[in-house]
């Protein structure tokens, strides 16, 4: 800023707030927005006057602050704290008929308060000195220029959470420990230190009810949520640390469903580094394997900033298009649970149109819409990006097909691996007595379970055990008996180890629910004891391991679906499954696959078959 405006009145400084440090639709914009509160704002930067610094970076707040807003509404407060009480207790009918009782409501629909109408000077200058204060004091500031300071240390808020003076708060309550674990200047092992506090505090999750965000306060006393809460309170520790952190996000997943955010550590280095408080540890380098599509970074003020280019380098696929001539603009979509959603956009030009910055090895598919706000249209066929650069286009070969035999209709993600083969070396054995004292081994699973069902032949027998490998914790969602005749056996629990909490105790084992699960709360081989009540022959043995319910499921109605450029979905029939998995045949060559489930769930991705007619998701 030129030095001689330091010296102008307040009513100078206010008419050369645009040339000095704004932009049209900016300052200018928030200073309209503020109406009566005009007047807070200004106090700022009156009061920053003689502070070159302090005095920009409170037109950066200012200038970006025109359509922040949080949502005002007693009942937003009502439940969040049911949300913790929901935390406390886990389940029961106070918990069903609370989720009852508020099903109707939606924030969404609540007022919008918006920051400039309502903001005070004084939020706005203690949230600006106490940034500069600790800033100072750190010793890796030096790396970083004015600029990272703004964007990723500074911002007084988040995103839509109620104005709160949290800065200060969080400082008092992580600065003093987490400087005595760590006190040198590589930045990187500051927030390792902060992921071993936070880590001792814990975590909750919990979906329960749909919420904005919470803000500062609340997560600093609740430490439970959903994947934003837990970035959100890891960027108030760490904002209020003076260590450069933002929120990265997929909007929609190529591989499961919902959307997903992480935090981002702005590096001395100038790179950055992504990891999720959570789950994993910061490392230079690190990738959470994860398949994104495309990457944005979410900024305090509401926009998206695609950064895709960041974490797979800068690239782009030009595709052939087939649509309408009045298209204009073709969209770029992900897949994901029977939807569509538009992930970036694209001038055509001609019969073709390019996308840029995609991540490798995603199936894209280009799309556009007849109308503003209509659905999505085909718009040619769907195309991948490889790590050289070139683009390949899936189109079906009807000439020359194939036949698969499909177990899953969604991708078995890392973490659901982790469950399933948390079986993987159990033993399961046949006794007469109690006492086991002459045992029959009737099943060894020495494979990771594909499938929700294990089978084998027996000798009679009264009592079974199922010992773990005691790798994990013991993860069970069913559990059930049939003899020879196909009957189900009569069966009783009779001794099960000790259960993680009332959410999942042993009854969840025989309640028909898939998705509901036993888990023990100490992770060795104590075994589960079953009590079918009189001697009988065990002809088949129907064990399900904790998981999605995503596997093919007998009884169930399917249908299989090829996608075959601006036709769209051509369905390859429908089957009732009868085991636990479906043959097709006539599958096109290089199609992209659909496989839908008519009688439930929603969770389902599109999928290729490789050389041996595996499924291949993502």
């Amino acid at each position: 800023m030129n030095k001689r405006i330091l010296f102008l009145g307040l009513w100078m400084v206010c008419l050369s707030l645009v040339i000095a440090c704004s932009r049209r639709n900016g300052m200018e914009g928030t200073l309209e927005r503020a109406g009566k509160n005009r007047a807070e704002l200004e106090k700022v930067l009156e009061h920053y006057a003689g502070d070159e610094l302090k005095y920009k970076a409170a037109c950066y707040l200012i200038e970006h602050m025109e359509n922040c807003y949080f949502y005002a509404d007693p009942r937003i407060d009502s439940l969040k704290s049911l949300r913790w009480m929901a935390t406390v207790y886990r389940e029961g009918p106070w918990l069903d008929s609370v989720k009852r009782g508020w099903s109707h409501f939606s924030y969404r629909n609540t007022r919008k308060v918006y920051d400039a109408e309502v903001i005070t000077a004084d939020y706005l200058i203690d949230n600006i000195d106490h940034a500069f204060e600790v800033w100072g004091k750190r010793p890796w500031a030096k790396y970083y220029s004015f600029d990272d300071f703004c964007e990723y240390v500074l911002p007084y808020r988040i995103a839509n959470e109620p104005l709160e003076a949290w800065r200060r708060v969080y400082y008092d309550r992580y600065a003093a420990t987490v400087d005595s674990m760590y006190g040198g200047s590589d930045v990187l092992e500051v927030v390792k230190a902060v992921r071993k506090k936070f880590k001792e505090e814990g975590f909750i999750w919990n979906t329960h009810f749909s919420l904005p965000h919470c803000g500062g306060l609340f997560l600093l006393d609740h430490h439970t949520g959903q994947c934003p809460e837990s970035c959100d309170i890891t960027v108030y520790i760490l904002r209020a640390l003076g260590i450069p952190v933002g929120t990265d996000c997929y909007i929609a997943s190529p591989y499961i469903s919902g959307a997903h955010s992480w935090t981002i550590l702005r590096d001395t280095t100038g790179l950055f580094v992504p990891f999720w408080i959570t789950q994993t540890e910061p490392e230079r380098g690190a990738d959470d394997g994860r398949p994104k599509g495309k990457v944005f970074r979410k900024q305090y003020w509401g926009q998206l900033e695609d950064v895709t280019a960041e974490y797979f380098g800068k690239n782009s696929a030009k595709v052939k298009i087939q649509c309408p001539p009045e298209v204009k603009e073709v969209s770029l979509c992900i897949f994901s649970c029977g939807a569509m959603t538009a992930v970036d956009r694209a001038e055509r030009a001609g019969q073709e149109v390019t996308f840029h910055n995609l991540e490798p090895g995603i199936r894209f598919l280009p799309m556009y819409q007849k109308s503003k706000g209509g659905v999505y249209s085909a718009a040619g066929y769907p195309f991948s990006l490889d790590k050289d650069g070139k683009v390949h286009t899936y189109v079906p070969d009807t000439l020359h097909t194939r036949t698969a035999e499909l177990f899953r209709k969604y991708p078995l993600h890392i973490q659901m691996k982790e469950y399933v083969a948390a079986l993987t070396g159990s033993i399961i054995e046949g006794a007469r007595s109690a006492d086991f004292r002459q045992t029959v081994l009737l099943a060894h699973i020495k494979d990771t379970i594909r499938t929700n069902y294990v089978w084998l032949d027996s000798l009679p027998d009264r009592y079974i055990r199922i010992t773990p490998p005691g790798v994990r914790y013991t993860e069970i969602a069913e559990i059930a008996f049939y003899g020879k005749d196909g009957l189900k056996l009569d069966a009783e629990l009779y001794r099960i180890p000790a259960a993680m909490d009332l959410r999942h105790t042993g009854n969840y084992m025989t309640d028909g629910d898939i998705l509901s699960y036993y888990q023990s709360k100490e992770q060795n081989r104590e075994p589960i004891t079953v009590d079918l009540k009189k001697e009988c022959r065990v002809d088949r043995i129907h064990i399900v391991p904790r998981n999605d319910d995503n596997f093919i499921r007998p009884g169930d109605e399917y249908e299989l679906f090829y996608q075959n450029g601006a036709e769209g979905w051509i369905s390859l029939g429908r089957q009732t499954a009868v085991t636990d998995r479906l043959k097709y045949d006539r599958i096109p060559s290089g199609a992209v696959l659909w496989l839908r489930d008519l009688s439930r769930g929603r969770e389902e991705q599109l999928f290729i078959l490789k050389e041996h007619g595996e499924q291949f998701f993502y």
